[in-house]
């Protein structure tokens, strides 16, 4: 508590502004805050009254007289040309002791956007306001025992700290926004004011910088839509990024070429295999009828009839063209035939 009864900090950081659910704010076609009403809760204690049951009652005449001198008094108190936002005060709860009234000051002001600092200054002069009027009359003095004013204990006076809003631009937000896109509205600065804006809105503090591309509220959130032009395709998530077209094509190009070279090497080194293949079995096959090497065939001859040697299908000719297929042949396998040979009789 300060010497005053009040608390030691009125300052007004941008955490301690909360807002309540009374919609006291208007606002353009455009979504954006035109004035800013606001409220500072303030307590005092009300000495020569003693609380009875009739204040609880809002339609009793003696609550009807009582608030209706405490707000004349309060209009008196706060009014001034240091204080032109005042609009009056709204009260919220009397109880015992004498009596204890709770009240709402109530603030309007244009939006700049420097409220926040403003009504740091409006907290200063309503402390001291209040305060001036609760020890204006003292305890014993004549009005005071006469009723004819409202006196009060300056020692309970208490201010409170924080300003309350009197309005919830995000809710405004989150209810005029499409219900697939509420969760991306939120509240900024939009040329000197308050709006609800997206990352998409451009001229705020928080746009997404999509450089080259477009920025487009989807319902996954806020995306880049990246362009492609003549000589470059753009891409990342906001666009940042870029890759040559005459880059891409001619290596896409080399690639190609280098493919095509490979096939071909290919191709030739495949058909020197097959053709050194064939000549070793061509070579196989020719030694396998020499005449020096065990196990191969000879030609000898064949004794065949006269007759019959003119034949094409005789057994001369036949031999004459045979070559031994080895490709079903083993050649770990050994084996020894023994050498044909022509025996004739002694006749």
């Amino acid at each position: 508590m300060g010497p005053y009864g009040t608390e030691k900090s009125v300052s007004v950081p941008k955490a301690s502004l909360v807002t309540s659910a009374s919609p006291l704010w208007t606002h353009s076609s455009s979504k954006s805050l035109e004035k800013i009403n606001a409220t500072l809760g303030v307590t005092v204690k009300v000495t020569n009254r003693n609380f009875t049951k009739d204040l609880n009652n809002i339609s009793s005449p003696v609550y009807q007289n009582f608030t209706q001198l405490f707000k004349s008094q309060m209009d008196k108190a706060y009014m001034g040309k240091d204080f032109p936002q005042y609009r009056g005060v709204i009260i919220r709860r009397l109880f015992n002791g004498s009596v204890v009234v709770e009240h709402d000051v109530v603030m309007e002001t244009n939006y700049t956007s420097d409220f926040q600092k403003l009504f740091e200054n409006l907290i200063e002069i309503i402390t001291v306001k209040i305060m001036n009027e609760t020890k204006r009359l003292p305890g014993d003095s004549e009005e005071c025992r006469a009723s004819l004013h409202l006196c009060y204990n300056e020692e309970a006076t208490i201010v409170n700290k924080t300003v309350k809003l009197g309005f919830d631009l995000q809710e405004q937000c989150t209810q005029k926004a499409a219900k697939d896109y509420a969760q991306f509205y939120y509240v900024d600065e939009l040329d000197g004011k308050l709006a609800c804006v997206t990352k998409c809105t451009s001229g705020t503090k928080s746009q997404l910088n999509c450089h080259e591309g477009e920025c487009q509220l989807q319902r996954s959130g806020p995306r880049c839509l990246c362009p492609t032009s003549d000589t470059h395709w753009y891409w990342g998530e906001t666009c940042a990024l870029r890759t040559s077209k005459s880059l891409v094509y001619g290596s896409v190009g080399a690639v190609g070429a280098l493919l095509v070279v490979m096939v071909v090497v290919l191709i030739v080194l495949l058909g020197r295999s097959q053709r050194k293949l064939h000549r070793q079995e061509y070579k196989l096959s020719r030694e396998w009828q020499g005449e020096d090497i065990p196990g191969s065939f000879q030609n000898t001859g064949i004794w065949e009839d006269e007759n019959l040697k003119e034949d094409r299908f005789s057994l001369e000719n036949i031999y004459d063209h045979f070559q031994p297929s080895l490709e079903n042949v083993d050649p770990t396998m050994e084996f020894h035939i023994q050498r044909p040979r022509v025996v004739t009789t002694v006749q």
